[in-house]
This record gives structure tokens, C-alpha cells and sequence, in this order.
């Protein structure tokens, strides 16, 4: 039914979205790199990156994480590069974009996150520092005049006469991936992020709900990501401003279950390969807590607190009848993991 009480929550979410449109047309505003550019240095990039962490060989994961890009990608507002989704094969909690569209993100960020509007919040907040420009900007920023001849060595790939200049490149790409972007870049990305989501018909609240997790990760095992720490001391302030914010807008019609996203994980593999564990699944008896799962499942009811971390469900919360849980386990046995 037609309230107005929703024909005012849709003119904020309108008018959330112009103001977005608006914010990222003012970040954008100076480049020297053009987009052409910018589209030539991520697919020249792209195998280095591919190389340095090795591409998830999963297809079934891969299809369908870039089946989520493109929903995302294709939401109104978004710049029009052609957007590219890859998993790399990494451990890391980590998810990154290059100019141009080449957005990724790792296994180890997949196997973080608790359904696929946390996924969407990854990857829409990747695709809003791509549309928004924040690499070109930062590149011009690090090279300073140098980026003058930056057009001369996109233009000659394999060529040697420019290969010191793509190798600044390079290496400038290679820091920005390590560090991220500056406070006021990150805050931009996310309110995009927001209306990317909404745009696309999925939970805002995504966007907030990952900033949390991965804070919380940060605070427990000290697990970074760039994304969060290039805000900190302020990552409480930047939770607060995203989660307003998803509240002003309404939540989206695309609606996917925690369990949909995580069967998808089952038997991926976490943390380094030679440790040998995998992500798998449980299936909850009615009414059972994480605490009782640890206890009979891992036998280590001190392990609840890792399984709430995983799931992103609260340590003492009542399991619904077959409600899925992500666990860690050994390929031998599920017995190994705490020895």
C-alpha cells in the first residue's frame, strides 16, 4: 500500500541518489588521465595482478560472483567502463579494483561474508571508486608531472622505450592496492556504494553490515583491509555515516538467502592452501546456539565466538531448523582443525 510515510522515504532515497551523483561528479573533476586511459592501464595491469595472486579456479564461483558484479555494475550512475569481476586466489582479506573496471576480490573475502548483499556491498564499493575515478586521480597524484608521459607508455605496450614509465605505474598501482584510498575517497565510495545497491535491488545495509564485520575482524585477529584502515582512527565514525545513511533509502526487492550465498562456498578453500582446511557447512537442529554446534561439531564450545565472526550471526541467537553455519575444517577430518 501507498503511505506517505514511503512517498517520503522515497524523495530522501531520490534525493540521496542526486546527491551521490553529485558528490561523484566533484571527485572525478580532475584527472589528467583520460578514461580511455584508464580502460588500456587496467587491462595491461590485469595479468600482473592475476599472476601475483593466482585466479580461484572455481568456475560455478566465478560466473556467479560476476553475475553479481553485473547487476551492480549495470545500476544507474554507475560510470559505463567495461566492468570485469574476478576471485583471486588468495587468502587475503581483500577486495580492490584498477582503473578502468577490472574489480576484484579474494577468496578469502568470500569466505568472510555471510550472504550476497554483504557480497554486493564488496564489489559496489569497488565499482563506485572506479566510477568516481580514485585510481586515475590517485595516479595522477603520485606521479605528479610524470603522468604527462603516462599516455606515451600506455600507447606502446610492449615496447621498451616507455617501460620505465609503465613500471611507475605499476609500482603506484601496487601501493595503492596496499593502502587504499584517503579517508574522505573511502566515505564517497561507500555512499555511492549505497545507492549502487539500491539502484541494483538489493539491501543497502549491505554496505554497513561488511564495514562492521570486517572492523570486527580487525579488532579480534588482526585481519586488515585496506578499505577499512585508510579511515582508521575514524572507521566508527565511517560505520555510522554508511549505516545512516542505508536507512534513509528503502531496502531492495532482490532478496537472497544467507543460506543461497553460503552453499556456494562449501568445500572453498581458507587461509593458505598448505594448511589444508576448507570452508564447509552445517545444518542446524532447531533451536540449537553456535555455542552447542562448536561443542559438538568442533568440539570447542570457546569456538562460538569464531563461528558468530563467520556467519555473522550473534553468539547466543536461537538456530532456525536447517539454518546454515560455515565452519573451517581440515580435508582429512573435521576433528583436526583445533590441533
Amino acid at each position: 500500500m501507498y503511505t506517505p510515510a514511503r512517498s517520503i522515504r522515497g524523495w530522501i532515497a531520490a534525493s540521496l541518489f542526486v546527491a551521490v551523483a553529485a558528490g561523484v561528479a566533484t571527485a572525478s573533476a580532475f584527472s589528467i588521465i583520460t578514461e580511455t586511459q584508464e580502460i588500456e592501464i587496467g587491462r595491461r595491469a590485469d595479468p600482473e595482478i592475476q599472476k601475483r595472486y593466482g585466479v580461484l579456479d572455481d568456475p560455478a564461483l566465478q560466473g556467479y560472483v560476476s553475475s553479481v558484479g553485473r547487476r551492480l555494475s549495470d545500476a544507474p550512475g554507475v560510470r559505463p567502463y567495461p566492468y570485469r569481476f574476478l576471485v583471486l586466489d588468495s587468502p587475503e582479506l581483500n577486495a580492490f579494483a584498477l582503473p578502468g573496471g577490472y574489480v576484484y576480490v579474494t577468496r578469502g573475502m568470500l569466505a568472510a561474508l555471510a550472504s550476497e548483499a554483504e557480497l554486493a556491498g564488496v564489489l559496489s564499493h569497488e565499482i563506485a571508486h572506479v566510477s568516481n575515478r580514485d585510481g586515475a586521480q590517485q595516479l595522477t597524484k603520485g606521479l605528479g608531472l610524470q603522468v604527462l608521459t603516462l599516455g606515451l607508455a600506455v600507447a606502446s605496450p610492449g615496447g621498451r622505450e616507455n617501460a620505465g614509465a609503465w613500471m611507475q605505474v605499476i609500482n603506484q598501482l601496487s601501493t595503492l592496492i596496499l593502502l587504499g584510498y584517503s579517508r574522505e575517497a573511502e566515505m564517497e565510495a561507500d555512499a555511492a556504494a549505497i545507492a549502487y545497491l539500491h539502484a541494483a535491488g538489493y539491501d543497502p545495509q549491505g554496505v554497513p553490515r561488511v564495514l562492521r564485520r570486517l572492523r570486527q575482524r580487525e579488532r579480534l585477529g588482526g585481519i586488515a583491509y585496506p578499505g577499512v584502515l585508510s579511515t582508521h582512527p575514524d572507521s566508527a565514525t565511517r560505520i555510522a555515516k554508511a549505516e545512516t545513511l542505508a536507512g534513509l533509502v528503502l531496502s531492495g526487492i532482490h532478496s537472497v538467502g544467507e543460506e543461497e550465498y553460503k552453499s556456494r562456498l562449501d568445500g572453498l578453500a581458507y587461509g593458505e592452501r598448505r594448511d589444508g582446511q576448507r570452508v564447509r557447512l552445517y545444518a542446524a537442529k532447531g533451536g540449537e546456539t553456535l555455542e552447542d554446534v562448536a561443542r559438538s561439531l568442533l568440539g570447542a564450545p570457546g569456538a562460538a565466538w569464531e563461528l558468530a565472526l563467520l556467519n555473522g550471526i550473534d553468539r547466543g541467537a536461537l538456530l532456525r531448523e536447517g539454518q546454515l553455519v560455515k565452519y573451517v575444517a581440515r580435508d582429512a577430518s573435521v576433528g583436526d582443525l583445533h590441533q
